[in-house]
């Protein structure tokens, strides 16, 4: 009776040991699934507490540099130029506006602008600045559409002011001793073009730091974001006033540090 009984006595303790394995594992399992779940939903309920201490407006400047290239008939008068930008910015919630101003230095490719001429077919006035001076002014309006990590892309369309300034020289055309003629400046005058016209650009915003400050406005903090930007654009100008009329087009981008403060509730 005790050797029949030998064999079912070992296989109950097997199988005693692969229950016992097997809740252990089971018990490993669950506790990992545990931990893996507490770790992430305290994440996830602090980034929903951040953006829900967010309040909906925020304010921001930007400087940098970049250029642009004109096109059309305004690039047969006009070369292209680098740019010295710097604005400000106004957010609610994924809205944004941008007011900024652009100052470059293009250079002429036609001397007579206007094309003013003697009964002879000479020329009667001639820049006397090869590279004018160019202020714009630009406000746009935009959507945030995406926000993913640390970038953001926010399309912008709006219209934009320039100012062309430059010196002419109005010239008069004399002989000299072996009567030979040649252009004499007779006076020179300050003269510059306007141009109303719209503009498009694209803010992809690359998040550098952020940190809380004490906010400006009331008694509440406010997070402060410092960002990379890059923004192509174009612009659309026209110089009624020369002759022949200039219009076309300029395409460029622009590099800059832009930092934002997001008001706190």
């Amino acid at each position: 009776m005790t050797e029949c009984l030998k064999p079912k006595t070992q296989f109950h303790g097997l199988l005693s040991v692969n229950i016992v394995n097997s809740e252990n594992y089971a018990m490993k399992r669950t506790i990992l699934i545990l931990i893996a779940i507490l770790t992430l939903v305290p994440a996830s309920l602090r980034s929903q507490d951040m953006q829900s201490l967010y309040n909906g407006w925020g304010f921001g400047f930007q400087v940098g540099v970049g250029g642009a290239m004109p096109t059309a008939s305004l690039g047969d008068n006009l070369k292209g130029c680098a740019l010295f930008t710097g604005g400000l910015n106004a957010e609610y919630n994924r809205l944004r506006m941008k007011a900024d101003v652009g100052y470059g230095q293009p250079s002429f490719k036609n001397d007579n602008p206007y094309a003013v001429l003697d009964d002879m077919g000479r020329d009667l006035q001639l820049n006397s600045t090869s590279s004018p001076t160019m202020l714009g002014l630009g406000l746009q309006l935009g959507y945030t559409v995406l926000r993913q990590g640390r970038v953001s892309v926010t399309p912008m369309v709006g219209m934009c002011w320039n100012r062309l300034s430059w010196n002419l020289n109005n010239i008069k055309w004399e002989k000299d001793d072996n009567g030979e003629e040649h252009p004499v400046i007779d006076n020179a005058v300050a003269t510059h073009e306007n141009s109303l016209g719209w503009m498009a650009s694209v803010d992809v915003d690359i998040k550098l730091h952020g940190k809380l400050v004490d906010s400006p406005v009331g008694d509440n903090q406010a997070h402060y974001t410092s960002v990379l930007r890059i923004s192509p654009f174009v612009t659309y100008a026209k110089y009624s006033h020369l002759n022949p009329a200039v219009k076309g087009a300029c395409i460029g981008a622009t590099v800059t540090y832009a930092g934002f403060l997001r008001l706190m509730k």
